[in-house]
């Protein structure tokens, strides 16, 4: 092949890629959705005041287990009680 041949198949080639992705545009054309989704506000990145605040006192027990104490169950002073020792 000579220059001309491959300047003449590129000029062609270039054309048939642009007439390609033309046709294949019109065929394939993304819908138009105008779809409308809800807004929900942020959330607040504060902990409240449970102890203080009265508008957790009605469902909140004053009385009940603090999960954030260490419990101290029997008189154990075995430090690691995983050891397997006593």
């Amino acid at each position: 092949m000579n220059r001309k041949d491959i300047s003449l198949l590129v000029v062609v080639v270039l054309i048939a890629a642009g007439f390609a992705f033309f046709i294949a545009g019109s065929i394939f054309s993304p819908k138009k959705y105008s779809t409308e989704v809800p807004v929900i506000q942020p959330i607040d990145g504060t902990f409240p005041d449970t102890k203080n605040d009265p508008a957790y006192s009605s469902f909140l027990n004053p009385n009940g287990l603090d999960l954030t104490v260490p419990v101290q169950i029997g008189d154990s002073q075995n430090s690691d009680p995983f050891s397997g020792g006593q």
